[in-house]
């Protein structure tokens, strides 16, 4: 069952072409792959509680849709406003992670 909605859930991302309308093939790729990675990130808590994970999935839409008008209306790679969005997840006192900033 949990393969199964996982893979349900990825398959809703992916079949929303305004999340990557109008960015590049590798900016549409990171901002798909990042919000993959949330859902599996998610899978324990979709587990517990199944009928949240419409929920979970309209939110990590919604952020896509964000970081795709950022994106798209300033210039601003898709990578660099995921680091943002991590580093404001951060927990206080949290180890910073070793990528390196970008300008």
């Amino acid at each position: 069952m949990k393969a199964y909605m996982i893979e349900r859930l990825t398959e809703m991302l992916l079949e929303d072409e305004a999340l990557t309308d109008g960015l590049t093939d590798q900016d549409a790729s990171e901002l798909l792959n990042w919000l993959i990675g949330m859902v599996e990130d998610l899978e324990a808590e979709l587990c517990e509680e199944p009928q949240r994970h419409q929920q979970y999935v309209a939110h990590l839409k919604r952020l896509g849709y964000e970081i795709t008008h950022i994106s798209r209306s300033y210039g601003v790679p898709v990578e660099e406003l995921i680091d943002l969005i991590e580093l404001a997840w951060r927990e206080p006192g949290e180890e910073p992670s070793q990528k390196p900033m970008r300008a």
